[in-house]
């Protein structure tokens, strides 16, 4: 195999500006090792009570060792000391907990799960492959399905498949299916009567629990969420969202409320943590995304609010990717029912859109398709959802466009819509245009300061990107990382408007992927971490919101 670097930065025409062109607090760049430039940012720990933060690189010394490069810096970013460590790849983890790398590469064997072409619930073997790549910084996951295995009986054949979690550190998985009955007495009983049950790789049930709806329900929403009051848990809870069912086809069978919606928390180990009940306000809704924070579950998406106590779904419902949403509906339940459940029109959020004073256009949400990603909960309990839209090619990858920031109040009304233009510009065309920045998202995320009346939108936007080629025979393929800078915009969340922006690195400077900041002085201030354009260097710059 051969492989060629591609050591250029394409950025087309661009130019980074400065919007204010203020300074940070601090700033530091130190050259590293050729042996840390090879390898990856594995952990940064801050110390509030020795006013340090240390930086520590990874890297493979020889197939049986590896090395911990640890740079410390005191809070005005002097660097202190520089330690290298080098130990048995074995006894790493002993002395590094936070010590993911597990060699070059590895395998997990464990089980999947899918529908027959009657529905059935049928389970097969599946081989995960881990390789390590040192370009990326992170495992790529290689999953390959292998045979079918007999999984009859109570649990097995006469269970028709919803949904199912697979846990790849172990390879059980937990699986949602329902108890078919008899076609002509019971025809939907499959979406009535729910199982949820685990099953190791020796096809043992470890746990099997029945959840009875009394009506036929569909599956809205199924996804693994973490638990942000307990993130570095190994496993996170599985979520499940089922609405009644009606409409052409049910007659007698159908739910007598199309409103009530049933909200499960799943444990790692097949238990119901907790199981919730809703009254929606708005139909045909699309969960994008959830958060669990201790015993509440916030649930939010774009959906429809008028006739809702007319809309069930049916037999034949398929989410439709390219529809325009009239509406946007927040849910929070607790552990047996709801805490509000609000609905913002999209004529709303036109009217509370904000701008920079210097954006000739608004940037709003239009109820259009738009990549919704992460909600964050204030300290007060105020709630922030963060989007981006993006343009759809023809032949191509998307293209992401502007970004917005929805700010509710504790009980989900919307008190601002935020939207500013993405700054990434067009790059070189290579690899089918995987270079290009525009077709990588900005990341986001919310920085509270010590004036609860301001906000701060901790933007990472890329600013070009980093290719590297492989050609094995007469295939070549070529992978790209975008480099993004932080752009820092000041939020008046009182009067809801736009403070200041600032821009930091001045395409000198790019953030790390996995570690872009971290927190210090009790979460009042941050530093950022990243690299120089060169990568031979380690970047570090102290914002303080005080001064913005």
């Amino acid at each position: 195999m051969k492989k060629s670097l591609l050591a250029l930065l394409f950025t087309g025409l661009f130019t980074l500006q400065q919007v204010n062109g203020q300074q940070l607090a601090a700033e530091k760049t130190v050259d590293i090792s050729g042996k840390a430039n090879r390898g990856y940012i594995g952990n940064v720990e801050r110390n509030d009570q020795t006013r340090e933060v240390a930086v520590t690189y990874v890297t493979k010394s020889t197939n049986s060792k590896v090395k911990f490069e640890r740079y410390t810096f005191d809070y005005d970013l002097n660097l202190k000391s520089d330690v290298v460590d080098e130990i048995e790849l074995t006894k790493a983890k002993e002395k590094y907990s936070w010590f993911k790398y597990k060699g070059e590469a590895y395998v997990v064997e464990g089980l999947t799960a899918s529908p027959n072409l009657t529905g059935t619930f049928v389970i097969k073997k599946k081989q995960v492959t881990y390789s390590w790549n040192w370009f990326l910084l992170k495992y790529k996951k290689t999953t390959k399905t292998l045979e079918k295995l007999k999984f009859e009986g109570e649990n097995g054949k006469n269970m028709y498949y919803i949904s199912h979690y697979e846990n790849d550190s172990n390879g059980d998985i937990v699986a949602l299916a329902g108890e078919k009955g008899n076609a002509s007495k019971d025809p939907y009983l499959h979406f009535q009567k729910h199982h949820i049950f685990r099953v190791n790789g020796s096809l043992q049930i470890l746990s099997d629990i029945t959840v009875d709806l009394g009506s036929p329900h569909k599956l809205l929403y199924s996804a693994p969420v973490t638990d942000e009051k307990n993130p570095d848990a190994e496993q996170a809870d599985w979520v499940v969202v089922l609405a009644p069912m009606g409409g052409a086809g049910l007659g007698k069978f159908q739910a007598a409320d199309p409103t009530q919606y049933t909200v499960l928390r799943i444990s790692p180990e097949g238990k119901i943590v907790s199981q919730s009940k809703f009254t929606t306000k708005a139909h045909t809704w699309t969960i994008t995304g959830s958060v669990i924070d201790g015993s509440k579950i916030y649930l939010y998406g774009p959906g429809y609010a008028k006739d809702v106590a007319k809309k069930y779904y049916d037999l034949a419902y398929f989410p439709n990717e390219a529809a325009k949403f009239t509406d946007f509906q927040l849910v929070r339940v607790n552990a047996t029912g709801s805490d509000f459940v609000s609905v913002t029109s999209i004529e709303e959020f036109t009217a509370k859109a904000r701008k920079p004073e210097d954006q000739k256009k608004l940037s709003v949400y239009n109820g259009k398709k738009v990549d919704i990603r992460d909600l964050t909960i204030g300290s007060e309990g105020q709630i922030y959802i963060i989007a981006q839209d993006f343009k759809t090619q023809q032949d191509g990858p998307l293209i992401y466009t502007d970004l917005y920031l929805f700010q509710f109040d504790q009980k989900g009304v919307l008190q601002n819509s935020f939207g500013i233009d993405d700054d990434s510009r067009k790059g070189a065309i290579i690899g089918g245009g995987v270079a290009d920045a525009r077709f990588y998202p900005s990341s986001s995320t919310i920085f509270e300061g010590k004036d609860p009346s301001f906000i701060y939108w901790m933007q990472f936007v890329p600013h070009s990107t980093k290719c590297v080629s492989e050609t094995s025979g007469t295939v070549k393929t070529t992978e790209c990382r975008p480099l993004k800078y932080p752009r820092v915009i000041k939020l008046d969340a009182t009067k809801g408007s736009f403070v200041k922006i600032e821009q930091y690195g001045n395409g000198e400077y790019f953030l790390n992927e996995d570690f872009p900041l971290v927190y210090i002085e009790n979460n009042s201030k941050i530093i950022f971490i990243g690299e120089t354009k060169s990568e031979k260097g380690l970047w570090v710059g102290k914002f303080d919101p005080s001064t913005l």
